[in-house]
């Protein structure tokens, strides 16, 4: 393979410049993704310890294999939308290796809303299990969701890619040599489309 001969200058002002830019761009990000995944009000995360409820992240770290890498997608989906009061829009997804296979994995954050869906989180699961299906990976969801968010439940289903495409997707893993494996503790699910599912005894619940 030939190689690419760069004509960049890295000892120029002007190479410096861009550097020390991009890299206080990078830090920006990394402090919004930190924001995000981890700022909740102390009232949300006590009344998780009060439910006997890991905060979310920690439900997902303790999945993956040990000492494997987990790949985050969507962290900023609904960045500013509904007056920044909904992080990733509910929403934890991304690729990890469970029993040596990488598998999407979807877990609902209850430390948001009670981890109800909103259309942007709609969005956001439609793109992970398009990914799924693309890919022909298992997928895992972790469920603990307070439904649909009322006030806004007319905006779900509008669309061709938002909730009845989430039925569509499951369909055609349900059928693929793929695997759907849900976890629910609280929520509705789409456990009849499952492959698997595995309930906590006298704690999940299903409405």
């Amino acid at each position: 393979m030939q190689r690419i001969a760069s004509a960049a200058d890295v000892k120029s002002h002007e190479f410096r410049l861009n550097e020390l830019h991009n890299r206080r761009l990078a830090a920006e990000l990394k402090e919004r993704q930190r924001v995000v995944r981890f700022n909740r009000p102390e009232r949300d995360l006590e009344r998780l310890h009060r439910q006997n409820k890991l905060f979310v992240r920690d439900r997902i770290e303790a999945l993956p294999d040990p000492e494997t890498p987990f790949l985050e997608l969507s962290t900023l989906a609904a960045n500013k939308a509904y007056d920044g009061e909904v992080p990733g829009a509910a929403q934890v997804v991304g690729i990890g290796i469970v029993a040596g296979r990488e598998v999407i994995v979807h877990a609902d954050d209850a430390s948001v809303k009670g981890g109800a869906w909103y259309p942007l989180s709609v969005t956001k699961i439609v793109r992970a299990l398009d990914i799924a299906i693309e890919n022909c990976l298992p997928v895992v969801h972790l469920c603990d969701c307070a439904g649909g968010f009322l006030p806004l439940q007319a905006e779900f289903f509008a669309d061709r890619y938002y909730a009845g495409r989430l039925f569509r997707n499951q369909s055609i893993l349900s059928k693929s040599p793929s695997q759907w494996v849900i976890a629910p503790r609280e929520g509705r699910t789409f456990r009849r489309l499952a492959t698997t599912t595995s309930s906590w005894r006298e704690r999940a619940r299903f409405f």
